[in-house]
């Protein structure tokens, strides 16, 4: 787990200075609007698509908008530090499970970069990374915090 937040610190070189944002401890009734990186390559097919994940206690659902498609799959959240984490997942895909991580990191307490890491995948390349940006939405009955 070190070796991830080595890795996201050399990434994301902003996390130093980090120190107001924090992610949250739960995913459990959070919902995230994840757009992929637009810079189309051969292991990136789904460049610039745009998902909203609403999560459960463990489970999730992910709206590709723009689609009729909607996904189901499990989730484990680990918070590797207050500007840190990771959410591994298995997806229920219609061509097959997929299994991927998302590392997160922080520059506000509702959005910054991820990096995507499909393990295994039902969609060629059955292995791949990509980057993007995450939103939080807000939660339901409760305001905006204003900083």
């Amino acid at each position: 787990m070190h070796r991830l937040t080595l890795i996201a610190t050399l990434l994301c070189p902003g996390l130093a200075s980090a120190a107001d944002c924090s992610l949250p401890t739960t995913l459990d009734h959070r919902q995230f609007t994840n757009l992929s990186d637009p810079l189309y390559a051969p292991d990136n097919p789904n460049a610039g698509r745009m998902v909203q994940v609403s999560f459960g206690a463990s489970g999730y659902t992910l709206d590709l908008l723009g689609t009729d498609l909607q996904l189901h799959g499990i989730y484990r959240y680990t918070r590797l530090a207050p500007h840190t984490a990771e959410i591994e997942m298995t997806e229920a895909h219609p061509a097959g499970a997929a299994r991927y991580t998302l590392l997160l990191t922080c520059l506000t307490d509702d959005q910054d970069r991820l990096i995507y890491t499909q393990h295994d995948g039902p969609l060629a390349p059955r292995q791949r990374q990509n980057s993007g940006r995450w939103t939080l939405q807000p939660q339901a009955g409760k305001p905006t915090p204003v900083k």
